[in-house]
């Protein structure tokens, strides 16, 4: 077959352009589980359904949504302590985690 001059005596790996002639970037891990929890003070009411938080206090109610973040949240210890829960991440997706509980 006819080369362009410029590839003569090159191998298919070393031409440029080819997809195995540069090394790839390493891939980022995951994290297989994550897991970050918060204490509630005395005084505090917390309910979880559904991925909407709903704090309750002596100041007012607090209430959010999180139905659109990939993590688990849900009630431990009876109601003193949430717990949030996240699966496979990578390390930008953990800090909506960690966003999450503080």
């Amino acid at each position: 077959w006819l080369k362009p001059f410029w590839l003569k005596g090159t191998s298919s790996s070393q031409r440029p352009g080819n997809l195995y002639s540069r090394p790839l970037p390493p891939a980022a891990m995951k994290t297989l589980h994550q897991e970050e929890s918060i204490k509630v003070p005395k005084g505090i009411k917390v309910t979880i359904k559904a991925k909407h938080v709903e704090v309750t206090g002596k100041h007012g109610t607090l209430k959010r949504d999180f139905r659109h973040l990939p993590i688990e949240l849900y009630l431990a210890n009876s109601g003193h302590e949430v717990r949030a829960k996240m699966y496979f991440a990578k390390s930008k997706q953990l800090s909506m985690l960690r966003s999450v509980c503080s």
